[in-house]
């Protein structure tokens, strides 16, 4: 039963990713609050909703019986079940951190254009609290990393506290700018684009990537759809800033 769970979800994960990949752009070259932006918007955030539910639904699977999910018709001795076990819980761990990423991007970026400068909506504990679960699994996270020397642990570990942090700070910091928003908005969702991209690279180009990037090198896919979006989002920041007057 719960590998058919979890296969469902995976083929829905790899079809919905597929369509926001595509979608992710459209906003972005659209007459910034105009239907068209409003609406391939609209698709945008419901597709990274679904990765991100579909995404903890597969991994808190995994982290539940990974055996059973993984190597369900496998004869396996007991010394490899613990190996295999823990190898699967603990990248499935980071896999589930990255979709509370995911989630809470998406979820941010329409939040802060909903309440505008009436943050006292975002002050409540259902929409703190995922945010808060992930700073801490980026802490546990980062931790393990640098305890394991491990690259990605380490990067999205710390990646993953910044933004948990920055999204406090947004909501509790004293006032905010006229249309500060609208720049709030604008990082949060390239956030939940480059988890978008992140999974393509890894996943959907494994293959082709595996072959320009290998040995030490392998974790570069990973990181640099989050170094071109941090790029671009200082860019587009700094842009948004001047165009609408964020002072």
């Amino acid at each position: 039963m719960y590998q058919f769970i979890h296969q469902a979800a995976f083929y829905l994960h790899i079809a919905i990713g597929a369509v926001a990949l595509i979608v992710f752009w459209l906003p972005l070259v659209a007459k910034k609050g105009s239907a068209s932006h409003r609406k391939y918007g609209k698709i945008f955030t419901y597709s990274m909703y679904i990765l991100s539910i579909s995404g903890v639904i597969m991994t808190l699977l995994v982290i539940m019986d990974p055996i059973a999910i993984r190597f369900p018709d496998k004869v396996l001795s007991p010394e490899q079940i613990q190996k295999i076990s823990y190898q699967n819980r603990v990248f499935s761990s980071f896999l589930f951190m990255l979709s509370i990423l995911t989630f809470c991007s998406t979820r941010h970026s329409v939040a802060v254009l909903k309440v505008k400068a009436n943050r006292v909506l975002l002050k409540t504990t259902n929409y703190l609290s995922p945010i808060i679960l992930l700073g801490l699994l980026g802490g546990l996270m980062a931790w393990f990393g640098f305890d394991k020397s491990i690259i990605l642990f380490k990067f999205f570990g710390v990646l993953s506290m910044v933004v948990s942090f920055g999204m406090l700070r947004y909501i509790f910091k004293a006032e905010v700018k006229q249309r500060e928003w609208i720049v709030e908005h604008l990082g949060s969702i390239l956030g939940a684009g480059i988890a978008a991209y992140t999974a393509f690279f890894v996943f959907g180009g494994q293959r082709i990537f595996s072959i320009i990037f290998s040995g030490d090198l392998q974790f570069v896919p990973w990181i640099l759809p989050s170094v071109v979006g941090v790029t671009a989002i200082v860019f587009f920041s700094k842009k948004f800033r001047k165009q609408f007057r964020v002072s």
